[in-house]
Order: structure tokens, then sequence, then C-alpha cells
């Protein structure tokens, strides 16, 4: 019987100890992530607004172009840890499958819209026929900070023939959640965030940088699955509102009642 009991307890402390091992391994692991997204949140560019300055110059050629699209997504936001980052991502998956499907051309034809009010303004204007895909394009080494280009556009001068470049980088397209570990703390969102930039291709520094996130909450029920109608809805309303948005803000326009109806003050999503 001492034996028994001995062989018990020994079971018992190994348990205990392979325990805490897990744990300190999951905690490393989100000490981890949090640095690296703490690391990757380091430098915030903050916004430059637009200046009638921006269409003086009518000498100079803009390029007009669109970031490739990121996939749609559904983001989580709150303190989670990554057991509870898995279960939520498993039981949002079907949301994420229907945003698959979900229009958001509204965004890469924004360029067309930029062009038309460019040229009404006399100014000379490339328009891009292709997304940009940034893989394609080096970080900018030669300086950094406020006001300069994460990337390097100034191949692009000679690739376009252009002396400036107006980009809009989609940066989200989809929903978003409130969570603590894995109980959500209110119905999903629809949600899009998008960055205006214009570019000197002499020197990469900023002109104008406008970011601007706009979640929308949903009006009726949202959990209609498979086609969450009144969600997508939502997330339509969003894009809408982002686009509007952010072209008002490059030419210094109001914004319309219709643009921002509806549409709750955005959380920061990473």
């Amino acid at each position: 019987m001492r034996n028994l009991a001995r062989g018990c307890r020994q079971r018992c402390v190994r348990r205990r100890k392979s325990t805490r091992k897990i744990m300190g391994r999951i905690r490393l692991a989100g000490l981890f992530l949090a640095l690296s997204l703490l690391a990757g949140c380091a430098v915030v560019q903050k916004p430059i607004p637009a200046s009638t300055k921006l269409f003086d110059d009518r000498t100079s050629t803009v390029a007009v172009a669109v970031q490739k699209l990121p996939e749609p997504n559904h983001s989580m936001i709150g303190a989670q840890g990554i057991l509870d980052y898995a279960i939520n991502k498993a039981n949002a998956q079907a949301i994420v499958e229907r945003l698959q499907r979900q229009d958001f051309s509204v965004v890469k034809a924004l360029p067309q819209e930029f062009a038309k009010g460019l040229e009404s303004r006399q100014i000379k204007v490339v328009l891009v026929p292709e997304p940009l895909d940034m893989e394609q394009l080096k970080k900018f080494t030669e300086g950094s900070g406020d006001g300069v280009a994460e990337m390097d556009y100034r191949p692009l001068a000679k690739q376009y023939g252009a002396d400036r470049l107006l980009l809009v980088a989609p940066r989200w397209l989809g929903t978003a959640r409130q969570y603590y570990g894995f109980m959500p703390l209110g119905a999903p969102e629809g949600y899009v965030s998008l960055v205006g930039q214009l570019i000197d291709l002499r020197t990469n520094r900023l002109q104008w940088y406008e970011p601007v996130r706009v979640n929308t909450p949903v009006t009726g029920e949202w959990d209609e699955a498979p086609e969450y109608a009144n969600l997508m809805k939502s997330v339509d309303e969003s894009t809408q509102a982002a686009v509007s948005r952010l072209r008002a803000a490059f030419f210094m326009e109001q914004v319309t009642k219709a643009a921002t109806a509806g549409v709750s003050a955005a959380p920061v999503v990473r």
C-alpha cells in the first residue's frame, strides 16, 4: 500500500511539473506575440491633411493606383489567450467564408474617382491599370520617421512617367468583433480600413497621408448563416463610407450624410 501511495504521489508531481511547463510555454508564446505586435506598431505615421497647395502644381504628373487588396477577414479584438483565439477563429470561420464572396470592387475602383477629380483640376494623371503588389517594392532605407513613406516608391517614377504617386492602401476589409477570452462582447460589425497617400517620387516623402477606419453596427439580426445578409449589409455600408471619407479628405470636400449614417467610431485593429 505504501508503494502504491508513493507511486501515486510521484505521478501527481510529474503531472504538476508537466502542467507548469505547458503553461509557461503558453505564457512565453503570448509574451513573444505581444512584443511582436508592439514592435510592429512602434512607428505610427500621423495624418498629413490635404491643402490647396497639392493642386497648385499643374506641370507634374500624378500616378494614381490602388494597393493589392487584402483577403477579406474577421478581426478579433480584445484580451484573448492562444486557446481563446483558436476557439474564436473557428467560430468565425463561416463569416470569413462568406466574406470571400463580398463585393469590394468600389475600393478597387477608387483610383478612377481620384483620377477624375485631379483631371477636373487640370492636373496630368496616369492611371495605373493593375493593383500594386507591395512585395515587389523594397523598404525605404535612406530615411525614416514622420513624413516618410515606409516603402521605396521612387522606381515607379520612371515606370509610369510620374512625379508623384497617389496611392489607396486597403488595410482591412471585412468584419470586427470584441472579445474577452472566448466570450464575445457584442455582435460583429462591418469593418473597413483604408489609407490614402500622396508621395513625392523624387524624395519618397509624404505630401498627404490619411487613415480612415469605419465600423458599422448591424441593424437587425446578424447571425443568419450562411449568407449573413444584415452583417454583409453593414460591411457594405462601412466600405462605402470609408471610400467616401477618403475621397473627401483628399479633395477637402464635405462628407455626405449617407456616408456617416449608422457608422460608429472604429476600434484600432492591427
